[in-house]
């Protein structure tokens, strides 16, 4: 494979990639209680804030979302609950109104579900919402390097009064890319830490939970671009994962057709 002709710095990436990207996604869990905190919380996801020029939106996974449906239909008291301002989990499946929360669009092939910020704007006033890739800067290459953070479940701090979520920063390289699909491949780049290295013996793998973070193209200015959100966190088993190209997203929130990127 032909070798990348932007290598980072691992001190840059912390000192100037993460703190701009830091505040671009939360994790999203499914709670049986919001009253009693240790043990309510079965599952989680990721999720990314993004923006376009009408909305400020909520990105995640079509199979987060309808894995919670599934699982209320099992445990019908259970929330989809965010955590927008790093203290309180909100419960996302309702509006504050009470009313269902309905996504303003999804797909099952692509694996993307968008939401609609507004109804919980309020929570999310210090938080980076991030354009999607439709500048020629932000454009994806084979051997980009790129940064991927999300909320893996490993990291979760399950206290008795409280649930903490870590943010996990990972980096790495484009490896192929078809249609809407993206591969990044992090053999060729130790990331802040080693658990992104799959063990088939393992019962889930490191990174499970991060379905639905942001993924970030950067170059030699360290200016990060939105690039796409992981779907497939764990390859058959090798140490890459696939992301969903952001600019399925159009204006309104709607996506764009699976085959438009044929």
């Amino acid at each position: 494979m032909k070798k990348p002709e932007f290598i980072p710095k691992l001190g840059q990436i912390q000192s100037c990639v993460i703190p701009q990207i830091k505040q671009a996604l939360g994790p999203l869990f499914f709670a049986t209680s919001l009253g009693r905190k240790k043990g309510n919380v079965i599952n989680n996801g990721s999720f990314a804030y993004v923006a376009t020029h009408h909305k400020n939106l909520l990105v995640t996974c079509h199979h987060v979302w309808n894995g919670f449906l599934n699982e209320r239909k099992k445990i019908p008291n259970l929330q989809l609950c965010g955590c927008f301002d790093d203290k309180t989990p909100i419960p996302f499946c309702t509006l504050p109104d009470g009313t269902a929360n309905k996504p303003i669009d999804q797909d099952k092939q692509m694996d993307i579900a968008v939401f609609d910020m507004k109804p919980f704007e309020h929570y999310v006033k210090d938080k980076n919402f991030f354009f999607p890739n439709h500048v020629p800067e932000s454009m994806v290459n084979i051997n980009d390097v790129i940064a991927i953070i999300g909320c893996p479940g490993k990291q979760r701090i399950d206290l008795g009064h409280a649930v903490g979520w870590g943010r996990q920063p990972y980096i790495g390289f484009v490896s192929e890319i078809i249609g809407f699909k993206i591969k990044v491949d992090f053999t060729r780049m130790m990331s802040f830490n080693r658990e992104l290295t799959i063990n088939p013996t393992d019962k889930d793998p490191a990174t499970t939970g991060t379905s639905g973070c942001p993924c970030f193209v950067f170059r030699s200015n360290y200016k990060p671009y939105l690039i796409g959100f992981v779907t497939e966190h764990h390859i058959q088993f090798k140490n890459e994962v696939q992301i969903t190209c952001s600019n399925c997203v159009n204006e309104d929130g709607t996506l764009k057709s699976p085959m438009s990127f044929c």
